[in-house]
């Protein structure tokens, strides 16, 4: 409970004022470094999702008076089947990748160019 609250008042006594002073700065034209609206939007969606993760637990809270303050069952979790490895080197018996193939052809250049010369 006090880890919802703390983190309400948190948000609300320093994170917003922090946005109204970036919102004064990016409206004086004497500002120092003043933010781009790009900015303001970025600290935006920091503050949204400050806001939904609050809301999150503000919700664990109400579920948990509505169950006589008793813990809640942890929903079932579903078995998640794990994919096989990705092999990391190619099977024998395939042809080299394209990149040996040019190193290849430019070894025989360069033994061609120096049998030439």
């Amino acid at each position: 409970m006090r880890l919802a609250v703390g983190s309400a008042q948190l948000l609300m006594s320093q994170r917003f004022q922090q946005f109204r002073e970036l919102c004064e700065e990016n409206l004086n034209p004497n500002a120092r470094q003043r933010p781009i609206s790009q900015d303001l939007a970025g600290f935006w969606d920091m503050l949204q999702l400050s806001i939904e993760n609050i809301s999150l637990k503000f919700d664990v809270l109400h579920q948990l008076r509505a169950n006589n303050w008793k813990p809640l069952d942890p929903p079932e979790r579903k078995e998640r089947r794990i994919p096989p490895p990705v092999p990391k080197k190619p099977p024998k018996g395939h042809p080299p990748l394209a990149r040996d193939r040019s190193l290849e052809s430019s070894e025989k250049q360069r033994g061609w160019m120096r049998a030439s010369a």
